[in-house]
């Protein structure tokens, strides 16, 4: 057989948790959990149907204040609604107004741009637009003379006075004085 001597210590250490170790993770895991149930508790009981058995104790001669104290908080609650209803109705009638207002500043700026536009076109005349300006005169072309080999005429008409116009080409000569 073996003897005891011969089994000396182990070279490599114990598998496992120590119990401290253990402990330790346990408590740190029921701390954790407190806190847990103190923030979700009440999420949790309402969704797994816990309710608390404790129903508040009113005794007869308490009843009778509370009674006065919804009263009054009826009466506040009442007074609220109408409070918010005139500060709706005063929003309403302040959004018309400023409804109007910006109807009105829009043809007032409009007014202004067509104003300005005038102004601007009496200041610069020589910015006549193309379509006002008056047409310019036709200048007549000087009657064609034959080529030189054509014969002359006879007699070449005399030269038009000059505040007379030059006839059209082509239009029957008139009495000259």
């Amino acid at each position: 057989m073996t003897e005891l001597s011969e089994i000396g210590r182990l070279d490599r250490p114990r598998r496992g948790v120590s119990i401290g170790t253990l402990l330790i993770w346990i408590i740190i895991a029921g701390a954790g959990g407190a806190v847990a149930w103190d923030i979700y508790g009440s999420e949790l009981r309402s969704k797994l149907g816990i309710v608390r058995e404790e129903a508040p104790r009113v005794s007869a001669s308490e009843s009778t204040p509370e009674t006065a104290a919804n009263g009054e908080m009826v009466a506040l609650v009442k007074d609220l609604q109408n409070a918010q209803k005139r500060t709706a109705d005063q929003l309403e009638t302040a959004l018309q107004l400023l409804t109007s207002e910006q109807a009105a500043s829009k043809t007032m700026a409009d007014a202004l741009a067509a104003l300005s536009t005038k102004v601007d076109a009496l200041q610069h005349p020589a910015a006549v637009p193309a379509a006002k300006r008056p047409a310019p005169v036709a200048a007549v072309a000087p009657p064609r003379r034959p080529p030189p080999t054509a014969p002359r005429p006879l007699a070449p008409n005399p030269p038009p006075e000059p505040d007379q116009p030059e006839p059209a080409p082509g239009a029957p000569a008139g009495n000259r004085p």
